[in-house]
This record gives structure tokens, C-alpha cells and sequence, in this order.
């Protein structure tokens, strides 16, 4: 058996394609990802045997070869420039393809095999319970549901120590969203705040935002995930940096928010290495991100959730950026 990286690159899936690649996920236990980054394209990795190759490519290719793979060039680069900038992705845009199949063989991921295999296992969770979704228009409201379950059900796992953040739970969602208004100049910034306001008093009056926070199958397997990761992290076998390293942290940490920059120092994580909510939220929560785009949500989309979650669980004051002079309970993680 081999490990496998292939991608698709197309702007929209033929019904064949849709038919190869979901057979894939629930017959072969593939997962998927959909991306922009170098040309549209839908990212398949799993294992199958090298002689399952060649049906599998001919597949692929004939489903390809009857997608939309047409766009103009120079309008997807200007649509993707600001995430580009944003995201800080390094040459997304040399070179560009279309209509095509590449494939590589792939040992590892990350650098060690704990690392691939809960990264793997986080995301067919949520491919196992969406996939019947992907490539369609979902609303996301549900989706924002599903996550709060889990989050709510984490409740009962903080740690209570005084110098950690409230609401570890939800922190996730604060964090992230406190990191991508920083990334924005002064007028974007100033109209994704407006537009998320007004979303979210518009939401809330409709009812949108009065989540049903009772377990379904999705909140048991994340649970099922949580409990495999806390005698790793007990054992200090998985600590909140991976799955990469301290210098991941070190690359970013003069770019990020003031709250972040504090957070993130040297003397201060040992308050979040091993924190078990901290750690289980930031592998359940990159996973989930990785499917957004397959259901017909955008990257706004997801940033919004990031703030509706925020602004459900904390105060408004506490989605800004401002200087901390040392750590508290408005520290983000």
C-alpha cells in the first residue's frame, strides 16, 4: 500500500469526478481538501495499493476532462492576490493549471507519523459526515451548529487555572479571528468589521444564531478524536505547536496581533503547550476549515463563523487587537 497526494485541478467538478471522488472517500478512505493555490483544484490523499493506481488515474482523468477547468488567468489572480497576502502563500500564482491530474507519491506529511495520522483521521471525520454535501451551495448557519456542539461538549474539559483564557472551548474561534483582522489594512479592516456586525445583529433578530446544542454523530466521533488525543498530550507525546514546530511560531510571531505576540512568546507557553482543549480545538478546527470551500462556503464565510462564535462567547471589546502588557484572561490562543 502507498500513500498517495493527487490533485484535480478544475473550477467545477464534473458529475463523473464527483462520482470517482466520493466512491474514493467512502470505499477507499480518501480524504479531500479544495484549494486555489496554483489553479482551482480538489487535493485527494489516502493509501491504495500501486496495481489500484491505474484505474483510479484513468478515472480521475475522464472525470477531469469533462469538468469546467476554463478561467481567465489575470481575474483569478486579482481575485486571490489579497488572500495570497493574507495567508502569506508563497508563489500561488506561478504556475497556473488547468484540466490536469498530479500525482505524488507521499511518506509523510508533516514530519513525524503521529502527526499524519491525527491530521488524516481529523479530516475523514468530517469527510465521512459532509462528503454527501460537497459541491453543492450549503448554507452556513448548520455548519456553525455542528461546531458549536462540539465546542459546548469541551465546556466540561477547561482547565480552570486563573492565568488560562476564558472560554477555552471557543478560544479557537477568537484567536483566529483577532490573527486575520490584523493581516488588513485600516479601510478593509474597517468594512469586514461593519459588514460582520450588521451580519450578525441581522442573524441574531432572524433566530439564526439560536444553535441547537444537542450531540449528533459528527459531536460523538470529535469526541471520539478529543479522548485518542489526552493520553498523548498527558504523555506529552503531542504538545500545542504541533504538527509543526516552536519555529513556525518564531517565522510568524512579528507579523502577528499585539494579544498574539504576548500570547505566543517563549516564557509564556507553557500555559497552553499541554492544554488539552487548546490542542484538540486547533486539530478539529483546521480540519474542519479545509472543508469549507467543498461546501460551497468561502473564505469569508469561515472567517464570519470565526466571529460569530467570538461575539456568542465573548465581549465585543475582545475581537480587537490591543496591547497586553501581561498574560490574563484576554489573552488569545
Amino acid at each position: 500500500m502507498e500513500h498517495y497526494s493527487i490533485k484535480c485541478y478544475v473550477v467545477e467538478p464534473s458529475q463523473e469526478l464527483k462520482a470517482t471522488i466520493k466512491k474514493l472517500i467512502k470505499n477507499y478512505n480518501f480524504m479531500i481538501d479544495k484549494g486555489w493555490e496554483n489553479g482551482y483544484h480538489l487535493h485527494l490523499r489516502g493509501t491504495i495499493r500501486r496495481s489500484d493506481l491505474s484505474w483510479m488515474l484513468k478515472e480521475l482523468k475522464a472525470g477531469v476532462n469533462c469538468s469546467l477547468t476554463s478561467f481567465d488567468e489575470a481575474e483569478f489572480s486579482r481575485n486571490y492576490q489579497s488572500t495570497a497576502t493574507i495567508l502569506r502563500h508563497a508563489n500561488p500564482f506561478n504556475p497556473i493549471l488547468k484540466n490536469d491530474v498530479i500525482v505524488k507519491e507521499e511518506d509523510l506529511i508533516f514530519n513525524e507519523k503521529l502527526e499524519d495520522d491525527l491530521f488524516k483521521e481529523s479530516n475523514k471525520i468530517f469527510d465521512h459526515y459532509f462528503s454527501e454535501y460537497y459541491f453543492e451551495e450549503n448554507a452556513l448557519h448548520p455548519i456553525i451548529a455542528e461546531i458549536m456542539k462540539f465546542h459546548h461538549k469541551m465546556t466540561e474539559y477547561e482547565q480552570l487555572e486563573t492565568y488560562v483564557v476564558e472560554h477555552q472551548a471557543y478560544n479557537c474561534h477568537l484567536s483566529h479571528y483577532v490573527a486575520f483582522i490584523n493581516r488588513l489594512n485600516a479601510q478593509d479592516k474597517e468594512l469586514v468589521e461593519n459588514d460582520f456586525k450588521r451580519r450578525f445583529e441581522s442573524d441574531s433578530k432572524e433566530g439564526l444564531l439560536n444553535f441547537d446544542l444537542s450531540s449528533t454523530a459528527l459531536t460523538e466521533n470529535l469526541l471520539g478524536f478529543f479522548y485518542k488525543l489526552r493520553p498523548l498530550i498527558e504523555r506529552k507525546d503531542l504538545n500545542f505547536y504541533m504538527p509543526f514546530d516552536r519555529s513556525h511560531i518564531d517565522e510568524k510571531i512579528e507579523y502577528a496581533s499585539k494579544r498574539h505576540q504576548v500570547t505566543f512568546a517563549k516564557e509564556n507557553m507553557h500555559i497552553y503547550l499541554y492544554n488539552e482543549v487548546l490542542i484538540a480545538n486547533r486539530w478539529v478546527t483546521n480540519a474542519l476549515y479545509k472543508k469549507l470551500l467543498l461546501l460551497g462556503l468561502t473564505n469569508m464565510d469561515r472567517f464570519y463563523m470565526n466571529y460569530v462564535i467570538a461575539r456568542l462567547n465573548f465581549s465585543e471589546k475582545e475581537l480587537s487587537d490591543y496591547p497586553v502588557q501581561s498574560l490574563n484572561k484576554a489573552s488569545v490562543s
